[in-house]
């Protein structure tokens, strides 16, 4: 009888990086004989029947692996440490309450009940691996109280993104001036108010023609992405400010391919998938040297630490403009890509559940 690998998602959503790295992660193992399933609290409607609901879980035991995704608190931590055989964290990290404040104090209370939450698994006693996304998060899981943790970044298939872009979208970019995009959540911790302080010099000082775009959701943090509304509208930015929500794949990739540079202002990230999806499509990164950004990144942006709107626009033009730089740094990104392809990370998440779970 095949052993089992069981993962355990607060959430699965459509598009989101954890959420597929896990799916791709259970194909894996099914190729290799393993029964994998991953199993969620709440599951998009597009997911279901991929991701099976909590309660369709049966209760692993003695040679089975659980493996928790943590990224918010739940009861998913109670159910690993009921689980019989290896019990396994995965640690995606947890958004400092003090960067969530005062726009978002509910999220914030959230992830502060989720540092005690994943200390409280770590003195448990009760699990047996920790595992980081990244050296950033492993130095979490130690200061969490976890001993020993390993490194496996995330898994995940870039080839996803090889689909024809919206045309709609495209025929709009076709001839777009100077485009600079930033991916991911509205939140505060993405530290986006540097993203349009810096927009707004660009176009005053630099070039008046520029487009700023912003793709990514604000479900819960509304009282945020009005505040960087606002902000915009006082920095006379609206026409050239795009906030396009949440998008279909299709559109994403249309972004992607219609951006001169990548912006990511974040303050705090786990991992920041949205740079190796920059890389993927060849457009040039900037970024905070903050958290696991460098980590991931490499050498293939330019890194920042100001946050000066003049010293950032200047940064922005420089990848925008000097052809050299930008042949470079693309060059970067495609090497980079090729370290995180799935096919290799994969097998040394392959090799690591052999190992957790006993196989000989």
């Amino acid at each position: 009888m095949s052993r089992r690998v069981t993962q355990l998602l607060p959430a699965a959503h459509m598009g989101d990086a954890t959420g597929n790295s896990a799916l791709y992660l259970a194909a894996a193992l099914r190729d290799v004989g393993y029964e994998a399933t991953v199993h969620a609290l709440t599951i998009d409607a597009g997911l279901r029947g991929t991701v099976h609901p909590i309660e369709a879980l049966t209760a692993p035991t003695a040679g089975d692996l659980t493996l928790l995704h943590f990224a918010i608190p739940s009861a998913l931590s109670r159910i690993l440490l009921q689980s019989d055989g290896t019990r396994a964290v995965v640690y995606h990290n947890l958004t400092p309450p003090e960067l969530l404040l005062p726009f978002c104090p509910e999220v914030a209370e959230l992830t502060a009940r989720g540092a005690v939450e994943l200390n409280e698994l770590a003195v448990s006693g009760r699990i047996d691996v920790a595992i980081g996304v990244s050296d950033f998060n492993c130095a979490g899981l130690r200061a969490a109280g976890f001993e020993n943790p390993r490194t496996l970044p995330l898994a995940l298939d870039l080839s996803q993104y090889d689909v024809e872009p919206d045309p709609i979208v495209a025929a709009q970019q076709a001839a777009s001036p100077t485009t600079f995009l930033t991916v991911g959540r509205i939140a505060p911790n993405k530290r986006l108010e540097s993203f349009v302080r810096a927009a707004a010099y660009y176009v005053d000082h630099i070039d008046p023609h520029a487009q700023f775009v912003i793709v990514g959701g604000d479900r819960g943090l509304e009282r945020y992405s009005d505040a960087l509304a606002e902000l915009a509208t006082g920095l006379r930015l609206d026409d050239r400010l795009r906030w396009s929500g949440r998008v279909p794949l299709a559109d994403l990739v249309a972004w992607y391919r219609s951006a001169d540079v990548y912006m990511c202002t974040s303050e705090h990230e786990g991992f920041c998938a949205p740079l190796l999806e920059a890389m993927h499509f060849g457009v040039p990164i900037l970024a905070r040297h903050a958290a696991a950004i460098p980590e991931t990144l490499g050498e293939a942006g330019l890194t920042f630490e100001d946050d000066n709107p003049a010293t950032l626009a200047e940064m922005m033009h420089l990848l925008a403009t000097d052809a050299p730089t930008r042949e470079r740094l693309i060059a970067n990104g495609r090497q980079r890509v090729a370290m995180f392809a799935p096919e290799v990370v994969i097998q040394r998440w392959l090799g690591a559940v052999d190992q957790m779970i006993g196989k000989p």
